[in-house]
């Protein structure tokens, strides 16, 4: 029996990529559903993931030096320890009412955004973090930073400086780097008030059912690039029998594209183009 291709994944990030919810009594990182969706894709992989979400850690003072800690000086002929890196950062933007703030430890009101730390300096640091396993010749993806609950003029801050971020980071380009725009894909705009309450647990954080809903669509996204880093691998005339017929509509399609619970993913050929 030949042996299974083996996927090794690391989840790189803050409290976002630990799965923290309620108050911290529960920890469900998003990887456990894109694990199911990946092995659903690829039963013929072995795959396996590394999570490093640290709660209360930032872009500008803690993630370069766990980064380099997860990629050790590499020995000669090493194989980089991860074929693909999913980074999420500069992800809060704490606003609560100050009684709330004074009594949350310091893990929790920790971010980026919230220090007021200028956007275009939590980008800056968020390319270092890249770097280092686009060095050891690993593909990363990297996530734009969702937005929070809540109605202010400290949110409305917020979220301009959230937007300049994201901005910076879909605009980004470097050989075997991809961005995935989890912002719009998981957007309060495209929830109702019944899926917040389902997916949202706090200002910032979210219920294991909307971590699950991250893990749905970053693992849509991740199937698609390897979906389309194997086809592109093989020859022309093979690729063009994979293809028969792709102009057929799939019932799947039919739906609701703004829908944030789909779990399906099709790729044609004109998406490898």
């Amino acid at each position: 029996m030949a042996a299974r291709q083996k996927l090794r994944i690391l989840c790189f990030g803050d409290s976002l990529t630990a799965g923290y919810s309620y108050l911290g009594s529960a920890y469900h990182p998003y990887h456990f559903k894109m694990d199911q969706m990946l092995a659903m894709a690829f039963p013929d992989y072995e795959i396996t993931t590394v999570e490093r979400g640290k709660c209360g850690d930032m872009v500008r003072n803690g993630f370069l030096t766990r980064m380099q800690e997860c990629f050790p000086p590499a020995k000669k002929d090493d194989k980089p320890p991860f074929d693909w890196v999913i980074v999420l950062g500069g992800t809060k933007y704490v606003y609560v009412p100050l009684i709330d703030w004074l009594m949350r430890s310091a893990d929790e009101v920790s971010s980026d955004i919230a220090f007021r730390v200028p956007p275009q300096e939590i980008f800056k640091k968020l390319t270092e973090v890249w770097d280092i396993p686009l060095r050891r010749g690993c593909k990363v993806l990297a996530l734009t930073v969702p937005d929070v609950v809540g109605d202010s003029k400290f949110k409305m801050r917020g979220d301009a400086d959230r937007k300049v971020l994201n901005e910076l980071i879909m605009g980004y380009k470097k050989p075997n780097l991809h961005v995935y725009d989890l912002h719009d894909a998981i957007s309060l705009t495209k929830m109702s008030s019944t899926d917040r309450k389902t997916y949202r647990d706090d200002q910032i954080h979210f219920t294991p059912e909307g971590y699950d809903l991250i893990g749905n669509k970053v693992g849509m996204a991740l199937v698609s690039l390897l979906v389309k880093q194997r086809v592109a691998d093989l020859p022309p005339a093979k690729r063009r029998r994979i293809f028969k017929n792709d102009d057929k509509l799939f019932e799947e399609e039919t739906g609701n594209p703004e829908s944030l619970d789909g779990g399906y993913v099709v790729v044609r050929r004109t998406d490898l183009d």
